[in-house]
C-alpha cells in the first residue's frame, strides 16, 4: 500500500494560485512537473535539465533588470520630449544594451530574412534576364568592348551585372552570422 502511494503522481503546487501575467508560466511548470513524474530520468540527465531551467530563469531576470530603466522612462508621461531624449541618452550611455536584448520576436527576424532572400533572388534573375534577352539598339546605350562587329559588352550589360552583384550582396549580408 505504501509503495503505490509513493508512485502516485500528484500535481505539485509550486506557485500560489492567483490570476496574474504568469498564468501561462505556471501552467507550463505544472505540465513539466507532470512530465517529469511520468518519465524515467537518470540523475545525470536530471542535473542537465536543472541547469538548463535555472539558466533560463537567470537569463530572463537579467534581461528584465537591464530593460527596467528604459520601461520606467517610457511609462513616465509627465516628461517633455526633450527630457525624454535626455533621459534616453543618459540611459544608453550608462547601460549596455544591444539588439539581442531588445529584439522582439524571432518570427519577425525569420520573416525579414525570407523577404530579403526573395528580393535577392528576384534581383539576380532580373539581372541575368537583362543580359540574356536581346534589347533594342536604342536601349543598349553604347558598346564598350566589341567581340564581333555586331556584338560586345554594352553599358546595359554592366548595369545588369551591378543588379546581379546587388542580389548576391543581399544574400551574403542576410545570412552572414556575426
Amino acid at each position: 500500500m505504501k509503495i503505490t502511494r509513493l508512485l502516485e503522481i500528484r500535481p505539485v503546487k509550486i506557485f500560489p494560485r492567483k490570476q496574474s501575467e504568469n498564468t501561462l508560466l505556471e501552467s507550463k511548470v505544472q505540465e513539466l512537473v507532470q512530465a517529469i513524474g511520468q518519465a524515467p530520468v537518470d540523475s545525470h540527465r536530471a542535473r542537465i535539465y536543472q541547469e538548463q531551467i535555472s539558466e533560463a530563469f537567470e537569463n530572463a531576470e537579467e534581461t528584465r533588470r537591464k530593460i527596467a530603466p528604459f520601461r520606467a522612462l517610457d511609462e513616465d508621461n509627465s516628461l517633455s520630449r526633450e527630457e525624454l531624449l535626455e533621459g534616453l541618452e543618459k540611459l544608453l550611455a550608462e547601460n549596455q544594451i544591444d539588439s539581442k536584448i531588445s529584439s522582439g520576436h524571432p518570427a519577425n527576424k525569420g520573416l525579414q530574412k525570407g523577404v530579403i532572400l526573395i528580393l535577392a533572388v528576384i534581383l539576380i534573375t532580373t539581372g541575368f534576364a537583362m543580359i540574356i534577352m536581346p534589347a533594342p539598339a536604342s536601349f543598349e546605350i553604347a558598346t564598350i568592348f566589341y567581340f564581333t562587329p555586331q556584338d560586345g559588352v554594352t553599358v546595359m550589360d554592366l548595369v545588369s551585372l551591378l543588379i546581379i552583384f546587388g542580389g548576391v550582396l543581399l544574400i551574403v549580408l542576410n545570412f552572414n552570422k556575426k
